[in-house]
């Protein structure tokens, strides 16, 4: 009877110590989670704030061009017709309307009503030779307030006799700079001319370019 009290007490006394390393295992366990230091959270996407969701990008449908920068590509010109059969180019979506002077025709840039442009043809209104009724017509535009000219020069356009003539001014609406230019053929005189803000001039003198280079007769 002895022995058999004997190892009960051992019996339990061995259950009650591995209890004891279990509750401190755990015990242990429970202290590490709780002190642990903390997950780092997930990075903020760049450019989002918390809240926002970011936009799905998506190819342009068909028939409408990827846009680009002025420094990629130049702004999309379309071929139009005037008086005399001029034909030229001008920017795409630019209204055109005929205007009251002879052989005249323009076009207004939607975005800024100040930027136009003009193309057309005519008979010249008097005898006089080009050059002599251009610098004529300059001493009148010459009063306005601010004329400063560029220049005034006879040149040639493919082999015709034409005039350059390039001036800004202060008009009501700011500083404006123009730029036309006339030439001849057959007994009609033709010409491109195109005006806008001073601060646009460098857009609106590669347009005015154009028209030129690709300007028929």
């Amino acid at each position: 009877m002895p022995v058999r009290g004997q190892l009960g007490s051992r019996r339990l006394a061995i259950a009650v110590f591995a209890a004891n390393l279990v509750g401190c295992a755990l015990v242990g366990t429970t202290w590490v989670v709780l002190n642990r230091a903390p997950e780092p959270a997930p990075p903020v996407e760049p450019g989002l704030a918390l809240g926002d969701t970011p936009a799905t990008l998506s190819s342009p449908p068909p028939g409408i061009p990827t846009p680009t920068t002025a420094a990629e590509a130049p702004a999309t010109l379309v071929r139009v017709s005037g008086p005399e059969g001029l034909e030229t180019v001008i920017p795409a979506g630019w209204p055109t309307k005929t205007l009251p002077e002879p052989g005249s025709v323009q076009a207004s840039d939607p975005a800024d009503s100040r930027r136009i442009l003009k193309f057309g043809g005519a008979p010249p209104s008097d005898g006089s030779d080009i050059v002599t009724y251009h610098e004529r017509y300059e001493r009148q535009i010459a009063r306005r307030a601010g004329y400063t000219r560029h220049r005034l020069r006879s040149t040639t356009l493919r082999g015709a006799e034409a005039v350059d003539w390039e001036f800004a001014w202060d008009a009501p609406e700011g500083r404006r700079h123009v730029r036309a230019f006339y030439w001849r053929s057959n007994g009609i005189e033709y010409y491109v001319y195109a005006h806008g803000p001073e601060p646009s001039w460098p857009e609106t003198a590669e347009v005015v370019q154009r028209m030129l280079d690709d300007a028929t007769p």
